[in-house]
């Protein structure tokens, strides 16, 4: 590997940190997204939580 002394590596380049930066970011946002369906899903299994949610979005009109 021929580098030159005042060449930075390429994983440390700001280019690339800014690029590992937005695909962890994207990834966690996709995985808080995926959570929070999973989260509603489940809740939804309950049909007590179902008419609970209900009776407090009908009571607000």
């Amino acid at each position: 590997m021929s580098m030159r002394p005042h060449e930075e590596p390429a994983a440390r380049s700001p280019t690339r940190r800014r690029t590992v930066r937005r695909a962890v970011l994207k990834s966690a946002a996709w995985l808080a997204t995926g959570t929070a369906l999973a989260l509603v899903f489940l809740a939804y299994q309950s049909p007590h939580v179902a008419v609970d949610l209900a009776n407090r979005v009908w009571s607000c009109f």
